[in-house]
């Protein structure tokens, strides 16, 4: 009988489902599993409404879960500014995760000569420039020259010590400001986020030193 067979396609559907790796494979194969019982049941000699009513029910969650997983894997969309970012200090960040981070970022803007670091501060922020220059000053000397892109008081941040020195803006500059915080409650729900952002800061101290 039809119904026989469509029972016994179902079972392979469900076997296959268990072999595949991709999530949204696995989700529409057993969702078309689930579909080919509904025949078997509904035409036995007495309907199997119970059964066909969890068959339904697994097929809603799979479903409503396949239609998440769809939309998770929609291309991004870039602006200029966050394309440049994802081409340079936040590449190893997949796009969305780069957006979700970038939306926790609070935007500054400072006048030349206006510091964005004092030295002795406290950071408890992770800085990155956006556009001008800053100058990285010791005793009123400057060390070193960070250009957009560069991460500002990164080693303050990471290791909890007071800055070292005074980062003070050559021209009007433009930054982001993630607050400890802030970053914390990411790093909790997306772990990756965290491993990525910590190799992109690690990636920039070695930029400077090249430089």
């Amino acid at each position: 009988m039809l119904t026989v067979f469509l029972f016994y396609i179902a079972n392979l559907l469900f076997c296959l489902a268990y072999m595949v790796r991709d999530m949204a494979w696995l989700r529409t194969i057993t969702i078309l599993a689930a579909i080919s019982t509904l025949p078997y049941f509904y035409f036995q000699a007495s309907p199997l409404y119970s059964a066909m009513g969890w068959q339904i029910a697994f097929i809603a969650i799979n479903a409503f879960n396949l239609t998440v997983l769809i939309l998770h894997r929609r291309p991004v969309k870039l602006n200029d500014q966050e394309k440049w970012l994802h081409s340079t200090t936040l590449r190893l960040l997949k796009p969305r995760k780069m957006l979700r981070l970038l939306k926790q970022a609070k935007t500054h803007e400072v006048a030349a000569g206006e510091p964005l670091v004092h030295q002795g501060q406290e950071l408890n922020a992770l800085l990155l420039l956006l556009s001008g220059k800053a100058s990285v000053q010791m005793e009123g000397q400057a060390r070193a020259t960070l250009l957009p892109g560069d991460f500002v008081g990164e080693m303050s941040f990471i290791s909890g010590k007071v800055a070292s020195a005074d980062v003070v803006a050559e021209e009007a500059a433009c930054y982001l400001e993630w607050t400890a915080p802030t970053l914390e409650r990411l790093y909790a729900r997306d772990s990756e986020i965290k491993d990525a952002l910590q190799g992109a800061i690690g990636m920039d101290m070695a930029d400077k030193l090249a430089r």
